[in-house]
C-alpha cells in the first residue's frame, strides 16, 4: 500500500516538473523574441536619424526670389529689412542694392526697371526657371521669359555659402548686368539735366523713355514696346514750352515742360490722359 501511494506521489511530482520546464521555455522564446523586434526597430530608427538632408538646388533659390518678388515682399526697392536682401545674394551685391535703395530715397536710383525681369512695364508669359549648372561653388540658373512678345534669356550667377546657395549677379541678354548698373549708378554724380536740352531719359507717369535729338526733331523711344516717335519743338505757350508728334491722323502726343530747363511738366496723351514728366538721368 505505500509502495503505491509513493508511486503515485513520483508520477505527479514528474508532471509537474515537466509542465513547469515547458512552461519556463515559452517564456524565455517570448522574451527573446521581444528582444530581437526591439533590437531591429532601434537599429532602423538609428539608421534613419543619421539620415542628412539633400542640400539645396541652386535653381530653388532663385525661383523662391521671384514667388516674393512677384507677391510684393521683394527685397529690392525697400529700405526696412536688410536680412530680406542678404536671404538671396551675396554680401557685395547685397551691400549695393541696399545702398542704391536708401540713397534713392524713393526716387529713380540706379535701378530704373524691375531688375528680375529688366524691364520697367511687364507683360511676362511663357516664364521658366531651368536647372542650375553647378561646377564646384558656382552655379549658373537660366530663366527665360516673353516680356510683351520679347524672348529674354538672363543668367543667374550663384556662389555657394556653407549648405546654401546665394546670388552675386544677374546678367542680362543686353549686355548689361545687375551688379554693373549698381556700379555705373552708384559712381553716376551727374544730375539732371540743366543745360536747356530736351533729351535723356524722362519718367512718364509709371514708364519712361528715351529722348534723343535728331536733326530738327526730337526722337522718343518708350520702354514699354519696341516703337519710337519722332515730335517737333512747338514753341512758347501760355509759359510752358512745348513739343509734340505729328501724327497722320488724330490727336499728337505733347510734352509741355515748365521751364527751359526741360526737367519737369505734364505729357498730355492723344488719348486725353495726362501724365507728370521728370527727366531722371
Amino acid at each position: 500500500m505505500k509502495n503505491k501511494f509513493a508511486s503515485k506521489i513520483l508520477c505527479v511530482s514528474l508532471l509537474c516538473l515537466a509542465m513547469f520546464g515547458c512552461s519556463s521555455t515559452a517564456v524565455n522564446v517570448s522574451v527573446n523574441t521581444n528582444t530581437a523586434n526591439t533590437n531591429a526597430n532601434s537599429s532602423t530608427a538609428s539608421s534613419a536619424g543619421a539620415a542628412t538632408p539633400e542640400t539645396a538646388k541652386p535653381e530653388t533659390l532663385v525661383a523662391e526670389l521671384y514667388k516674393q518678388h512677384d507677391a510684393k515682399k521683394s527685397p529690392f526697392f525697400q529700405t526696412k529689412d536688410r536680412a530680406l536682401v542678404d536671404k538671396y545674394f551675396v554680401k557685395s551685391t547685397a551691400d549695393l542694392i541696399w545702398k542704391d535703395a536708401n540713397d534713392s530715397k524713393g526716387e529713380v536710383g540706379a535701378l530704373d526697371g524691375d531688375p528680375l525681369y529688366n524691364a520697367q512695364d511687364m507683360e511676362i508669359k511663357n516664364f521658366k526657371t531651368g536647372q542650375g549648372v553647378v561646377k564646384g561653388d558656382k552655379a549658373d540658373v537660366p530663366v527665360t521669359f516673353e516680356n510683351f512678345g520679347k524672348k529674354n534669356n538672363l543668367t543667374y550667377m550663384l556662389v555657394k555659402s556653407g549648405a546654401d546657395w546665394r546670388i552675386e549677379d544677374i546678367k542680362y541678354d543686353d549686355g548689361s548686368s545687375l551688379v554693373k548698373i549698381l556700379k555705373d549708378g552708384s559712381t553716376d554724380n551727374s544730375k539732371p539735366g540743366s543745360d536747356g536740352n530736351f533729351e535723356g531719359k524722362y519718367r512718364i507717369g509709371e514708364t519712361f523713355c528715351t529722348v534723343k535729338p535728331v536733326k530738327m526733331a526730337f526722337e522718343v523711344k518708350w520702354e514699354k514696346g519696341t516703337g519710337t516717335e519722332m515730335f517737333f519743338s512747338e514753341g512758347e505757350a501760355n509759359d510752358k514750352f512745348i513739343f509734340a508728334s505729328q501724327p497722320e491722323t488724330g490727336k499728337a502726343n505733347v510734352f509741355s515742360f515748365d521751364d527751359e530747363n526741360y526737367n519737369t511738366g505734364t505729357f498730355f496723351r492723344a488719348d486725353g490722359k495726362e501724365f507728370p514728366i521728370k527727366r531722371v538721368k
